[in-house]
């Protein structure tokens, strides 16, 4: 501006959808409420989809701190380059869910949302879940259940809809059950929903967490509780509702972890200290899977008794993560391609805690503008960050 009168050239849109698609969604949120252009710029579709692929270039780890059913949230970038090597900066504290919100029993991570389930021990309690956007602390609780059994979150990249599919296992005792319970985020109507599936699938649920890949949601089952049986992967399909099984390799005895591997569903098998496999599932409608075994370089920092897997980097990197805070925190980088380990040490988390690590943490707007989820000032989320303890010498 030369003069009190003449005004500055105004700053093309596609200028400003270039800026603002590199802010944080804080930062977004803020900035649509600055002007009447900018807030209808920033709302567009083709605007929210270019955040989300920016996002993606930039994703990160999400670290779940428990201790005393109360539960922390922290993140840092998960591209080994911006850890600086063998030291990382401080990761980032976003919340602080006191324990007298829920003490859930089994939680997941799907698509920017992190669940919490609580499953009920007797009929005279009821199956609570929870879902929280861990950035932010919005949330939405989910209409409680009558019922025994699991919860799983999955997403529907096309529909843009999160859908919690319920599988009951009230009466497998005595029977298999093949009407389960699904409820949709977001249309207007917070119910359940039965829906039927066949009872050849399955009759106990295993995997506590789950996996949803590109609108399908995948879990392990067995045929029965008490026996020994083959397992099974379920693969429930979020847009259509409806089931189908895979065979699987599955050896209980070790650590088994359902994985994203390059947008197809792997299963990491890790024996031991240095054994490794992981089965990928090439072609679902004919069931071939490929599988590779890998042999860790000897290291003094995993151990499979004390140490968890993450999931898989785009890149194709294994990540590993701590259990506990109680001494030095690492995450470990296991490279697939060259067959190498890098190990980075996290400093500025909470100790003696609970961890539970999570790969590819990214914004979306999306989620952050879903009219289901609430703010966070009724739930008393703690958004200080907390003092690390001291390390002891």
């Amino acid at each position: 501006m030369s003069t009190g009168e003449e005004n500055s050239a105004p700053i093309p849109n596609d200028l400003i959808v270039q800026v603002f698609s590199r802010l944080p969604a804080e930062s977004v949120a803020r900035c649509r409420c600055l002007s009447k252009l900018w807030g209808s710029i920033l709302h567009r579709p083709f605007f929210t989809e270019l955040f989300l692929t920016r996002s993606w270039a930039r994703p990160r780890l999400l670290f779940a701190l428990k201790r005393e059913d109360a539960w922390s949230f922290y993140s840092l970038p998960q591209r080994q380059h911006d850890l600086h090597d063998k030291a990382s900066p401080p990761p980032d504290f976003h919340m602080k869910f006191p324990k007298d919100i829920i003490s859930p029993e089994y939680h997941g991570f799907t698509s920017g949302l992190i669940y919490f389930s609580r499953k009920s021990i007797t009929l005279k309690s009821q199956e609570e879940t929870v879902i929280c956007e861990p950035r932010t602390g919005q949330y939405a609780t989910v209409p409680k259940l009558l019922r025994y059994g699991k919860s799983f979150l999955g997403y529907d990249p096309i529909g843009k809809q999160f859908k919690v599919l319920f599988m009951d296992h009230t009466d497998c005792v005595t029977h298999c059950s093949d009407v389960h319970r699904v409820l949709t985020l977001g249309n207007g109507i917070m119910e359940w929903r039965k829906i039927k599936c066949s009872c050849s699938l399955f009759h106990h649920v295993m995997d506590d967490e789950g996996i949803c890949i590109n609108g399908v949601l995948y879990f392990a089952s067995k045929q029965r509780y008490y026996f020994p049986c083959d397992v099974k992967i379920v693969c429930f399909d979020v847009r259509s509702e409806k089931f189908k099984s895979i065979d699987v390799e599955w050896d209980s005895s070790w650590y088994v972890k359902l994985v994203n591997y390059k947008g197809k569903v792997g299963v990491i098998t890790w024996k031991g200290l240095c054994e490794l496999s992981i089965s990928v599932l090439e072609d679902v409608e004919k069931q071939e899977w490929s599988k590779y075994v890998y042999t860790l370089p000897d290291n003094s920092i995993l151990d499979s008794s004390k140490d968890s897997i993450a999931g898989v980097t785009a890149r194709g990197e294994i990540v590993f993560s701590g259990n506990f805070t109680s001494g030095p925190f690492y995450v470990v980088y296991f490279s697939l391609e060259s067959k190498t380990l890098q190990s980075v040490e996290i400093q500025g988390l909470e100790k003696d805690h609970g961890v539970c690590a999570y790969v590819d943490l990214v914004e979306d707007l999306n989620v952050n503008d879903a009219k289901y989820l609430k703010s966070s000032p009724r739930l008393n989320v703690i958004a200080v960050r907390p003092k690390p303890q001291e390390r002891k010498p």
